[in-house]
């Protein structure tokens, strides 16, 4: 069997390992691998920005099975706080009880705020600042959305967006109007974001796969931006907000992982979804 330095070294080296005894068989799946930088694009690196992203899940992943995550997610903190256990003190008092001894600074994780840190990882500082600049001068001091990002990307990026729509989602009719009147998606109050093309789940599925199998990197969002994800080729990478830091955690709130990855063909939480791309 492998060692757990070979098979990261396999993977992308991308983290520190951790001395900690574990089964790896059962890690071994579950691990993200890094990008063997295939991607061809003119101004993005999608090889950055998938590795950002793996670091992020595999540290994760690790420390979630052999102690406790520094990652968690935001309503989880919520629930933990008011969370009370036996000894007097909150759940979450408790995980920073447990860090603390290995230095760990506790960092909060949504959808947004993980799709972001990938972003980021893949523009150069140039870019990074101006897109930042740009945020400020239209939306002020609000936080991230995927929507707000993905107009960015698009109208000042020259990256290119897509619509893939269920025909039984609630807006449908609203957003087909707007793609035959000027080819965008129609964000509630706010800019709308142009569109290449609007492809129907269930009649354009091959067209849809052709396009993310064809991208190594996607920022995406679903719903009017209820929720932002990115994609890798044909997985949609996400984070899930009650997430929790440890495996002892975890079954205080949510069984889900605060990682998901999950093929697109297979993603049902939601009926429309906005995917992007960075230009060739």
């Amino acid at each position: 069997m492998r060692s757990l330095v070979t098979l990261f070294f396999i993977l992308c080296s991308c983290i520190a390992l951790s001395q900690n005894q574990f089964t790896l068989d059962r890690l071994e799946k579950d691990f993200s691998e890094c990008s063997d930088c295939k991607g061809n694009y003119a101004y993005f690196n999608s090889c950055q920005a998938i590795n950002k992203i793996s670091d992020i899940e595999n540290e994760h992943l690790i420390d979630f099975h052999t102690g406790a995550s520094r990652y968690y997610g935001t309503v989880w903190r919520q629930q933990a706080e008011e969370t009370k256990l036996e000894t007097g003190i909150s759940l979450y008092q408790s995980y920073l009880e447990e860090i603390q001894p290995h230095i760990k600074k506790p960092d909060s994780m949504h959808c947004t705020i993980y799709a972001y840190e990938g972003l980021k990882a893949g523009l150069n500082q140039i870019q990074q600042k101006r897109l930042e600049k740009i945020h400020k001068q239209i939306w002020k001091s609000r936080e991230h959305a995927g929507w707000s990002i993905g107009y960015i990307l698009v109208k000042y990026f020259d990256w290119k967006a897509y619509l893939i729509i269920h025909p039984d989602a609630k807006e449908y009719n609203h957003c087909l109007k707007s793609y035959k009147k000027n080819k965008s998606y129609p964000v509630w109050k706010q800019p709308n974001i142009p569109l290449e093309a609007f492809y129907i789940i269930g009649s354009d599925d091959e067209v849809v796969n052709d396009l993310l199998v064809a991208n190594e990197f996607g920022w995406g969002f679903s719903e009017q931006g209820i929720h932002t994800w990115l994609t890798r080729y044909k997985e949609l990478k996400e984070c899930n907000w009650l997430g929790a830091p440890s495996k002892k955690n975890q079954e205080y709130n949510s069984d889900k992982p605060l990682f998901i990855s999950t093929k697109f063909e297979d993603y049902k939480d939601y009926d429309s979804h906005v995917m992007i791309f960075p230009p060739k």
